[in-house]
């Protein structure tokens, strides 16, 4: 199948930026860290700060900054993320790999919904920008270099990850200390100055930490750190120490006003043990609070694409802040009012650099709508079923100029017959739908032609589903295309792009056209005679250019039959079936042709400048058939919709490994799932929180090293909650029960010994159900 040359046809639609021969870097939501298939937290200097519009699931916002703090024995991880500007309505679903964390020990999330006057979150009132050092103190000097220049004060981290003790003689454990100097300089000084001297004592095997802040004069520093004096160091002396890290301090109380915010405390377990990981969240922002077109403002629903594309226009903070007196606000109010009908609602979370116009070519695309300049002011206009598309201005050889007026077709060679529409699920993110048209694979000779589109603000399958089924509706229906040019007098002010306009042009269309030259409600005299034939009936079209139409306020255009001719007849006078509302003035533009095919409409693409009083019009035929996409998606069975876990089954095994005797717990299920979680906790009044024991891409897990004499629960879940998954209860007694999985042994000079196998060249033991 061909990818490539699929062409689109469409009225008012910005130009995709995926499958079409784009240029490598020019789609920037490319390189965002939240549309792709793998999410993780941005880093980076120097990104913009995102915006959210709508809900936005499992996402993975810019961690600001990270540090670990010391409280007696035990590090936390402090995190700091960046949402987005605010204010948001809610911040929820903090998860960690996936897993939420609740799962996991002593993590506190605390949020800020960035309003201009939030507090400060604890620990983060100050920016500490964090050195690892990672360094074996000995009594030689070790010196670290800062890398700001404004630091304010300094934070020293001290471990004793083996612990500090003194075995004595009855088998426990003294007291033993360390001594430990600290100094700084600034960068360019000779001179150190001594911060302290600190002295660590413990008796304990487990990991000894301590952390010290000293408040220095603003400057550069470089920092160093010994022994005051060697400690003993020996097979009964434990004092091996370590300079862990290093804080340069910037104090004060960030606030970060009007930035949607939330902080991460983590206990640093084997849980949290400073590998990579990703934190998402969910965040939502509901409203905008938009102009009313009367001086007032009103709250708009964000999840609205045309009501997104007007706040990126108008917002001073992180928009183009465009003067709303500029500002066709009917016309976005048009768009959203069809997104409204459509049901076209998502979410969109732009966490790139990109402009404005990149920025609302997604959300018009998916809304079908085009941002515009008109003059000196901003419009919009919206694919969409006009009212009145009869009162459009009419266009006849009388205001054509001569030779200018063509007519083209898009070929139907290169036209898709099939969509392959990216939209992006709340959970799962990225998801592909394959939609064949009408004329999919019956054209004989022909390779079919999809074509490829991301609708980045998509977040349901029935929304992709049709909105491919509109662009096949457009390929179907809108064939023609026609090209004219005309003097700028000859063009209403409402004629723009976007809107309708009624060609009948004599070389193309079948017509007759002329102008008035005098007339009353029943008869009507041309400047040139017009054709008639019998049995045949006949419209004819006027444009009041003195006139206008009670509901749209352009010029009125009146249509009525001819009275029937007998015979062959050329004439110049024509008498009308039925009187006009108004009797045509001299010069007004007449058009007559059969009945229903008089005039076609097409909605104007472009409106063009070629010289002095003259402008070049490009055109697209409008047919309201395009707008008939309701429907839902083929109902097609995936993996998405069978469950992920399903026949769990555990069973006890004891075996013999390296000559120990062990008992697991053998799991099995059947389900559908990229990878499993399998959780544990015990029962009863020993009972605590879960605990991942490991994940595993196969449908099937051993459990080791679980204590003899409980009753555990056993959770398995492909989203890393155990309530999304299957559990089954194990009682892990002491007392082996019969059906269970043992080894196969043999007596071996009086022992009893496993019986092992050689599969594949591997020694296997051998396992039997009792």
């Amino acid at each position: 199948m061909a990818v490539g040359g699929a062409v689109a046809i469409n009225a008012v639609l910005p130009p995709g930026r995926v499958g079409s021969g784009r240029a490598i870097g020019a789609d920037p939501l490319q390189e965002s860290p939240n549309y792709g298939w793998a999410p993780t937290n941005p880093i980076e200097n120097g990104r913009p700060v995102p915006i959210l519009y709508g809900r936005k699931e499992n996402f993975a916002p810019f961690k600001a900054g990270q540090f670990i703090s010391t409280d007696g024995d035990k590090q936390y991880l402090n995190m700091l993320f960046i949402i987005g500007e605010g204010p948001v309505d809610a911040i929820s679903d903090v998860k960690i790999n996936g897993n939420p964390i609740g799962n996991y020990t002593e993590v506190v999330v605390e949020t800020r919904q960035g309003t201009p006057d939030q507090s400060v979150i604890p620990a983060f009132n100050d920016a500490v920008s964090e050195q690892a050092v990672g360094v074996k103190i000995s009594t030689n000097w070790h010196t670290v270099t800062l890398s700001g220049n404004n630091t304010q004060s300094i934070g020293i981290g001290i471990s004793c990850l083996q612990g500090l003790w003194y075995a004595n003689d009855k088998g426990g454990l003294d007291s033993l200390s360390v001594t430990i100097d600290i100094e700084c300089r600034v960068i360019g000084a000779t001179a150190w100055t001594h911060l302290d001297t600190q002295t660590i004592t413990a008796s304990q095997r487990a990991a000894v930490r301590r952390y010290w802040r000293y408040a220095v004069p603003t400057g550069h520093y470089e920092v160093r750190v010994r022994f005051n004096t060697p400690p003993a160091s020996d097979t009964r002396h434990m004092s091996d120490t370590w300079w862990e890290y290093c804080h340069e301090i910037v104090p004060d109380d960030f606030r970060l006003p009007n930035m949607a915010l939330f902080a991460v405390r983590a206990l640093a377990t084997d849980q949290l043990n400073g590998s990579a990981f990703t934190v998402t969240c969910t965040a939502e922002r509901s409203t905008l609070p938009l102009p009313d077109g009367n001086g007032g403002t009103v709250s708009r629903p964000a999840s609205n694409p045309a009501w997104m594309a007007l706040d990126l226009l108008l917002n001073r903070r992180y928009g183009v802040a465009w003067p709303v007196s500029q500002v066709a606000l009917q016309d976005f109010a048009d768009a959203a009012a069809w997104c409204d009908e459509k049901g076209i609602t998502g979410a969109m979370y732009f966490d790139t650099d990109m402009n404005f116009e990149t920025a609302a070519s997604y959300l018009g695309r998916f809304g079908r709508f085009r941002i515009l300049p008109r003059g000196t002011s901003i419009g919009c206009i919206s694919d969409r079923p006009e009212q009145f598309p009869d009162q459009g201005l009419l266009v006849t050889p009388a205001n054509i100029l001569n030779g200018t007026c063509g007519v083209g077709y898009a070929a139907l060679t290169d036209r898709a017959d099939a969509w392959e529409v990216t939209w992006f699920h709340p959970e799962r993110g990225p998801e592909t739908l394959f939609v064949p048209g009408e004329k999919y694979g019956i054209i004989a000779g022909r390779t079919p032609r999809i074509r490829q589109e991301t609708l980045y603000p998509c977040t349901t399958e029935a929304q992709a589903y049709r909105w491919a089924r509109y662009m096949d509706r457009c390929n179907r229906y809108l064939a023609r295309t026609i090209s004219l040019r005309c003097n700028v007098d000859a063009l209403g002010s409402h004629v723009a792009p976007g809107r309708i306009i009624q060609i009948a042009h004599d070389l193309l269309h079948r017509t007759q056209s002329a102008r008035v030259l005098t007339a009353t409600p029943t008869e009507i005299t041309l400047n040139r005679p017009v054709t008639l034939e019998p049995g045949t009936t006949y419209q004819v079209l006027v444009r009041h250019v003195d006139r206008q139409c009670a509901d749209t306020g352009n010029e009125l255009h009146e249509s009525v039959t001819l009275a029937p001719v007998s015979q062959h007849t050329s004439t110049s006078t024509l008498h009308l079936a039925a009187p006009l509302q108004f009797a045509p003035s001299e010069t007004a533009t007449v058009t007559v042709g059969e009945l229903g095919r008089n005039a076609r409409w097409y909605r104007v693409l472009s409106i063009a400048r070629t010289q002095d009083m003259r402008v070049q019009i490009e055109a697209l035929e409008y047919d309201e058939a395009v707008y008939a996409d309701e429907g839902q998606p083929p109902s097609i069975p995936s993996s998405a919709t069978l469950p992920s876990v399903t026949a769990l089954v555990a069973t006890l095994m004891q075996v013999t490994e390296d000559l120990v005797a062990k008992r697991l717990v053998s799991l099995a299920w059947r389900g559908d799932a990229m990878r499993w979680s399998i959780f544990v906790r015990k029962l009863g009044s020993g009972g605590n929180a879960w605990w991942l024991a490991g994940t595993t891409a196969d449908p099937s897990f051993i459990v080791r090293n679980l204590e003899v004499g409980f009753a555990y629960r056993i959770a398995v879940t492909a989203t890393g909650h155990p309530a999304d998954g299957q559990t089954v209860d194990v009682d892990f007694a002491l007392n082996t029960p019969s059906g269970s999985i043992r080894p196969i042994t043999a007596m071996d000079g009086g022992l009893e010994v496993p019986v092992y196998v050689t599969v594949g060249g591997e020694p296997t033991q051998l396992m039997g159900v009792f």
